[in-house]
């Protein structure tokens, strides 16, 4: 139960065996008769309630709670004074008795109703003399009670905030949110907004984001919040949360949750429009909006706070739950692991995963299927929950926000993720069509990497995803006309088990390249029978376009685990043409989290060994660090700033220390000169670098998305096609010289139909 036990000044309450959610009524009232049994017994200074976080009450705070625990405890031995209600044949005497006990099961609950109770109290005056004493005590005494009892702090906090719920909250640092029942943490009175220009933005529907810091936590806070909301009138916000109350209460299991959430949003607004029409209350349709989408928000959708964070696609990528009554918190690009002040009660949490699970239909979560992934596709979130008998009777989740579009080598180099000329030759190595493995730990940005490599297949070559195919956009590519056929195969958590007819990656692999040439692309590497099926491929079917990603940090980790592990000779690797090592690094230890490449090695089959042409050089912060590239003696290979380039130039100065192996049996395959592609990967990388440099200069962020990378990339292309010779030979001193000159226009174009889209 919720004990209260105290050691020594301190009174410290164990949440973790108590049956109320913190903060509940059911929990203040019996908090406060527990504290009335003690205040008289033992010295309290300080109330620390122990939770997944601990919140230990402010000494004013404490202060507070005591003196009315002491106050009632005074009232309760008031109480029992028999002398205080008169004569016992007085015909009031019963009703006095029956009027204290009320007024002290009241004090527990709501202390204004209580106070009020004494102050409507009447009664006759006697009409015999011998009552008349008792009548002028008892009258005495409830004026005093009264008196003293409205003098304490808490009865004042009370009043203030509206409730006793709120009162104790707002010692305790809490407060409660209007519209659903549940408890937000207040923020600190020491957070400091951040001075970054990153740490302060607006998103849809009103919404403002500020990041602070907490200085003696040494944490961020993603405070988020919306003024529309905020803003509305009491008529309004009692309209929203009475809405709120009633649809809770209905069913919506047989209902489409593809399509639920706006429906109800557009049939909320409209409620909410014609109700404040009917009723003379004013209302905006922006307004009517925002209700409609927090009313939607809390009744088919993940709740108020996830929906909100969840328009944060463009910073946020996962939102962390690790059981009811803790706070969300989330990883942030520019500032890593964010906490946040919302937490779910455990009714509102079971209710936001039951919307999850119905967003996916055939998916169960249960005592019989506790872990669960299913894809809310309306938020492009990726779920994965657990609960009992998974868990410890919590329930947890993790949200994988996916992006709808896929990353351009443009981004990585705003980012400072890679270098132009390392962006320029992955750029060529996959049009080549060499097989990689793209590796790193678990948030490394692995499967981004993975689906930016699309644009430069290009929409000529046919395109399949297989295994876990919801993180690649490949929505995003399709509109703009490549061809790419996702494919679904059984689920590694069921491996060697017949699951209704789903094919194993192996097998559907094969079905899928005997259809025709394709790139096949397999995201998310985990079981034997995946890492199996990838070498049969590779060794089976020589030249195979594949790009696979899987968690490992180094060649030792791939080694060991298909050896050890898989039992798979580890020379089975040198089919892999690339292995590609994203790595997460920061600067100081509230710096920012960087995810650039690590290295980079290609396979050396003849001399059965992995070479390193690519390797991360760390400065002292991320703009002095750069991504060598090891077979290039000329420094601009490794430098970030491709302004100077010039291609006619480093034609005749090139200085090539070794040929990269991968790239040298590509060049013996299409007879071509390795030197060839090495100019043209610098060129490639030129114009990534004039795509990121113009998104610069103009202000325009969209000059990096998809759309325009394409038409860039598309000019590029063509302009090496129009050059070369016969013999496959480019003068890449020209094509920079066209691509200049025809650059420009193409950036003027584009900046017209942004602005005339916008």
């Amino acid at each position: 139960m919720c004990e209260l036990r105290v050691e020594g000044t301190k009174g410290i309450v164990d949440l973790s065996k108590c049956p109320f959610e913190f903060g509940s009524p059911e929990f203040i009232n019996y908090h406060l008769k527990n504290l009335v049994s003690i205040v008289n017994e033992k010295p309290i200074n300080e109330l620390i309630y122990e939770e997944e976080i601990t919140f230990t009450l402010p000494p004013q705070g404490t202060k507070t709670l005591v003196e009315y625990a002491k106050v009632l405890a005074q009232i309760e031995a008031i109480s029992l004074k028999e002398e205080i209600y008169g004569h016992p044949s007085d015909p009031q005497h019963n009703r006095r008795i029956e009027i204290l006990k009320k007024f002290l099961k009241y004090a527990y609950m709501n202390p204004v109703s209580a106070s009020r109770l004494l102050e409507e109290y009447k009664e006759p005056t006697p009409d015999k003399a011998v009552f008349m004493k008792g009548y002028q005590i008892f009258k005495g005494w409830l004026a005093g009670i009264l008196k003293t009892f409205k003098k304490t702090k808490l009865y004042q906090l009370v009043e203030k905030t509206g409730d006793l719920r709120n009162a104790f909250l707002s010692l305790v640092g809490l407060h409660s949110l209007y519209f659903v029942n549940v408890v937000a943490l207040e923020l600190p009175k020491t957070a400091v907004p951040l001075k970054d220009p990153k740490a302060k933005y607006k998103l849809d529907f009103g919404l403002e984001v500020q990041i602070y810091e907490v200085p003696e936590r040494d944490m961020y806070i993603y405070y988020l919040r919306n003024p529309i909301l905020e803003g509305l009138s009491k008529e309004l916000k009692k309209m929203l949360k009475e809405l709120i109350a009633a649809e809770m209460r209905e069913s919506f299991t047989n209902a489409d949750y593809s399509i639920l959430f706006n429906l109800k949003v557009n049939e909320y607004k409209s409620y909410f429009m014609e109700t404040a029409i009917l009723n003379n209350i004013k209302i905006t349709p922006k307004e009517a909006l925002v209700m409609a989408r927090e009313a939607a928000s809390w009744v088919v959708g993940l709740g108020s706070p996830i929906e909100n964070i969840a328009l944060d696609s463009e910073n946020v990528t996962d939102i962390y739950i690790d059981s009811e009554n803790s706070p969300l918190y989330l990883d942030h690009r520019e500032f890593g692991i964010v906490h946040t002040l919302f937490r779910y009660n455990r009714e509102l949490l079971e209710r936001a995963f039951k919307n999850m699970v119905f967003s996916e239909k055939g998916k169960k979560f249960d005592a019989t299927n506790p872990i669960v992934d299913v894809v809310v596709k309306r938020l492009n979130m990726r779920c994965h929950l657990q609960r009992p008998p998974a868990t410890f009777e919590e329930l947890q989740g993790a949200l994988r926000i996916m992006s709808e579009e896929p990353f351009t080598y443009a981004q990585y180099l705003f980012f400072k993720s890679f270098t132009p000329f390392f962006a320029g030759y992955d750029d060529v190595m996959v049009t080549l069509g060499s097989s990689e493995a793209v590796l790193g730990i678990k948030g490394s940005g692995k499967t981004s990497f993975t689906a930016a490599k699309i644009a430069a297949i290009g929409p000529g070559k046919r395109i399949i995803p297989i295994q876990d195919i919801w993180e690649i956009p490949v929505r995003a590519y399709r509109k703009r006309g490549f061809h790419i056929g996702a494919a679904k195969v059984a689920s590694a958590d069921y491996e060697g088990q017949y699951r209704g007819g789903a094919m194993d990656l192996v097998s559907m692999a094969n079905a899928l390249l005997r259809m025709g040439d394709a790139a096949l692309i397999i995201n998310e590497v985990r079981s034997r029978l995946a890492v199996q099926g990838i070498i049969n491929l590779l060794n089976t079917q020589p030249g195979v376009f594949l790009l696979y990603n899987l968690h490992a940090e180094s060649l030792d980790d791939i080694r060991d685990r298909l050896e050890l592990v898989f039992g798979i000779p580890a020379a089975s690797m040198f089919a892999t043409d690339r292995y590609t090592f994203l790595k997460k690094i920061q600067y100081g230890r509230k710096g920012k989290t960087h995810r650039v490449l690590g290295y980079e090695y290609e396979s050396d089959r003849k001399n059965k060994k992995f070479v390193k042409i690519f390797e991360f050089e760390r400065g002292k912060s991320i703009e002095t660090s750069t991504i060598k590239a090891l077979f290039i003696n000329n420094e601009i290979a490794s430098s970030r700033d491709f302004s100077k380039l010039d291609l006619r130039e480093l034609s005749k100065e090139i200085e090539i220390s070794f040929v990269p192996p991968a790239l040298s049996r590509r060049s013996a395959d299409t007879g071509i000169s390795a030197e060839q592609y090495i100019l043209q990967a610098f060129y490639k990388g030129k114009v990534f670098y004039d795509v990121y440099k113009a998104s610069m200069d103009t202000g325009v962020k969209e000059l990096l998305y998809l759309d325009f990378f394409l038409k860039a990339n598309t000019l590029a292309n063509k302009i090496l096609v129009d050059l070369e010779s016969e013999t496959g030979e480019v003068d890449f001193g020209e094509a920079q010289k066209r691509w200049e000159i025809e650059f420009k226009p193409l950036v003027k174009r584009e900046l017209q139909l942004l602005k005339v889209s916008k």
